[in-house]
């Protein structure tokens, strides 16, 4: 049972290693990544604007709209 107690404090240095690790990275170096190409923004655009439909979902809709509905 020793080996279980023994093997502990290796295991916290193992995840503090593959935890801390990173975070140093990512805290200390914030400006790594990708850039932009030039002449585009980071910015996203705006929603797309939605079409309207060319003719009606239903059939009685496009007879309503011929003037021949009720």
């Amino acid at each position: 049972m020793l080996w279980f107690w023994l093997s502990i404090p290796l295991a916290a240095v193992f995840f503090g290693a593959w935890y801390l690790i990173p975070m140093w990275m990512v805290l200390t170096h914030p400006d790594w990544g990708p850039q932009p190409a030039a002449g585009h923004s980071a910015q996203t655009a705006g929603p797309e604007p939605v079409a309207a439909p060319d003719r009606p979902e239903h059939p009685a809709d496009a007879l309503a709209l011929a003037g021949l509905g009720r």
